[in-house]
């Protein structure tokens, strides 16, 4: 494994953290549509994975949703102080 490659991994999440902020400014206030945000691209990267696994899909592919996801989920664990709790009726 390449000496840098941690420091390689941080740097494209964190750029990646900047890219999507700049296109999707706005974050959700609520729970719920911040973590469905983190949802959807791990799903992305299952899909990915699948398509490498099964497909002969690319695993830059793979390496890309990777990143995207873990760009959300800081994103997500930085507005966790921001959240709004909004009581909801149970089913």
């Amino acid at each position: 494994m390449q000496k840098d490659f941690p420091k390689l991994i941080v740097e494209s999440i964190l750029n990646e953290v900047a890219r999507a902020e700049a296109k999707f400014p706005a974050w959700p206030t609520d729970m719920i549509h911040a973590s469905a945000i983190v949802n959807e691209e791990a799903g992305e990267l299952t899909k990915a994975a699948l398509q490498w696994t099964y497909e002969g899909g690319d695993i830059i592919e793979a390496q890309k949703e990777a990143v995207q996801t873990a760009a959300m989920c800081l994103r997500f664990l930085r507005a966790l102080a921001e959240l709004q709790y909004t009581p909801q009726a149970s089913f």
